[in-house]
């Protein structure tokens, strides 16, 4: 049985030209240096392969994944590392690639954490906004789109590890018995 209602939020064809507009600007941002691309697991994994494709400049890629959720529809706010990167960042430009910024908690824990390791720049590219949700004062570098106070799957995006597969995002509401 269905526990949420889907609702369409964000189209194939609106994902696609944000993601061509965000590779866009960081090939420009980028070229000549050498990028390091952090993509946030699992959430993300969907944008940062559309995201590659895009690019017109080489990056290297690690993943890292965070958990502040677990299996609720609000950040706890506690932020726990269950898969760290792996690659040296010292002296290079890093990229944090994030589905979506909420509370804010998550990203500032890991650009904070990024920074310890003595990377040249640290900054965020998050596909999706929610500044209603914000606690802790950060804000992306590369914003594909804001958007409203609404709880958001599709595109890489779950809620209890459901809807990751659906092309576009959605917003969902519980459905009552």
């Amino acid at each position: 049985m269905e526990k949420y209602q889907l609702h369409p939020l964000i189209s194939r064809e609106e994902i696609e030209s944000i993601v061509e507009r965000l590779a866009d600007q960081i090939s420009k941002d980028y070229r000549g240096k050498e990028l390091i691309l952090i993509c946030i697991l699992k959430g993300a994994f969907m944008f940062l392969s559309d995201l590659i494709r895009h690019l017109r400049i080489p990056v290297k890629i690690d993943f890292v994944r965070l958990s502040s959720y677990g299996s609720q529809m609000r950040s706890s706010g506690q932020v726990e590392i269950t898969k760290d990167i792996e690659v040296s960042i010292e002296g290079k430009e890093v990229l944090i690639i994030e589905d979506i910024i909420d509370s804010g908690h998550t990203l500032k824990f890991l650009k904070d954490r990024l920074s310890l390791s003595r990377p040249n720049s640290v900054k965020v590219c998050a596909l999706l906004d929610k500044k209603a949700r914000r606690e802790v004062s950060i804000e992306p570098d590369y914003l594909g789109k804001a958007i409203e106070d609404v709880f958001v799957v599709g595109y890489g995006i779950d809620v209890e590890e459901c809807y990751r597969h659906l092309p576009e995002i959605y917003y969902v509401t519980p459905i009552h018995p």
